[in-house]
């Protein structure tokens, strides 16, 4: 999922550039399968730093909640709003990623093709599309995960594999499965680019399409909290 994101990204020229960190903020949610990625990387000096923060943004509900909303006629609640966002913790002094292969998905669909610096971002409305079905489409991988700020999954993760947690922060939200795409009939491009996700093998004799119909498959004999045996 990752890689092909990037791919389509790189197709169009954007203003982002190293050292560019306008949108590197603490306000990014992921889900927990993303968290443990970058968990597996990170040092136990870096843990205790992120243990540390507190005061950011968390979301009401989850990017597939939101889709739900719309669908069913209804408006989401608002999420919190802050005019000042603190940086995130990731960011070296000279303004790089140091998590940069493995930032979550939202770090990676978070574009733009002016500068920041005037004060917003421009997406094209192509890429606007590809993100919000890969955001979909990642958190239905994560069935039976977590969905919230990844600061939150971070030292959930930490903790719960430490054994000094064993239930779920109530600010934590349980990831949902939506199958349906927005995507209408005559967005013909946007139904290639699934098409062709959907066929990118991911392993030997297994597409991105096998992949998501067997975690369906396996989910129904899934346990509360059984994703974080498996991945502990």
């Amino acid at each position: 999922m990752y890689h092909y994101v990037d791919t389509t990204y790189k197709n169009y020229s954007l203003a982002c550039k190293p050292g560019c960190s306008f949108c590197c903020t603490q306000r990014i949610f992921a889900t927990s399968i993303e968290a443990y990625y970058i968990l597996d990387i990170l040092t136990e000096e870096t843990l205790n730093q992120i243990l540390s923060i507190e005061n950011y943004l968390r979301p009401k509900l989850t990017h597939n909640q939101i889709l739900l909303s719309y669908k069913e006629g209804s408006e989401p609640p608002l999420e919190e709003f802050s005019e000042t966002l603190n940086p995130c913790p990731f960011l070296t002094e000279e303004n790089f990623c140091r998590i940069y292969e493995r930032r979550p998905l939202m770090c990676r669909l978070t574009a733009s093709v002016v500068s920041c610096e005037k004060g917003f971002a421009e997406l094209p409305p192509f890429l606007f599309q590809v993100s919000t079905i890969a955001l979909q489409l990642v958190e239905n991988i994560d069935l039976g995960g977590l969905y919230g700020n990844i600061l939150d999954l971070l030292k959930f993760l930490h903790q719960y594999r430490k054994g000094l947690v064993e239930e779920v922060p109530n600010y934590l939200l349980n990831t949902i499965d939506v199958d349906e795409l927005p995507i209408l009939p005559e967005e013909k491009e946007l139904k290639k680019w699934v098409g062709n996700l959907y066929r990118t093998p991911v392993k030997e004799n297994l597409t991105f399409r096998d992949l998501l119909q067997k975690l369906r498959e396996d989910f129904r004999n899934y346990e509360a909290l059984s994703f974080l045996k498996e991945i502990f």
